[in-house]
């Protein structure tokens, strides 16, 4: 299936530093929002999203950078489970710039709540967790506010597109 190709985005660096004050309002709101969907959609707090993000992403890092002929990367089918990287409490820590005593506290807590998996000698997220209504609708959410950060930037000539 053949993708138009998507117009390339410009970030106009002598503007956003014109407009730095309105540049950091726009994507702090942005960040701030999706925090608030992803804490609603896990029912976790801000530390418990970044270390469930953390891992996530370290789980299937190697099919993001190779993805498969099927798409897998792009469907909603089960990943096969020998392409999931396990992830250590300590990468976790060094990745999400949090104290290793708190990962393991908190990853502890995760995987008595269902939330994370142990998975060979480290750790992996619950099976299907990304298709779970909620999450489904955070991730909408989280599209559409990234647009309208998108569409801002672009207002006020922060992005442009390029030709």
């Amino acid at each position: 299936m053949a993708h138009a190709k998507s117009p390339a985005l410009r970030v106009r660096p002598e503007r956003v530093a014109d407009k730095l004050r309105l540049a950091s309002f726009i994507l702090a709101n942005h960040y701030l929002d999706a925090s608030a969907h992803l804490r609603r959609a896990f029912g976790l707090g801000q530390e418990d999203v970044l270390i469930l993000l953390t891992v996530a992403m370290g789980n299937v890092q190697r099919m993001l950078r190779a993805p498969d002929e099927e798409g897998l990367a792009l469907s909603t089918a089960l990943v096969d489970q020998d392409r999931i990287v396990p992830v250590s409490r300590r990468a976790v820590a060094r990745a999400a710039g949090l104290p290793r005593e708190t990962v393991r506290r908190r990853t502890n807590a995760m995987l008595d709540a269902g939330v994370l998996l142990p998975w060979g000698t480290g750790l992996r997220t619950a099976r299907r967790l990304v298709l779970a209504p909620q999450v489904q609708d955070a991730v909408q959410a989280l599209t559409e506010s990234h647009a309208a950060a998108t569409r801002a930037l672009l207002r006020h000539g922060l992005l442009e597109l390029e030709a």
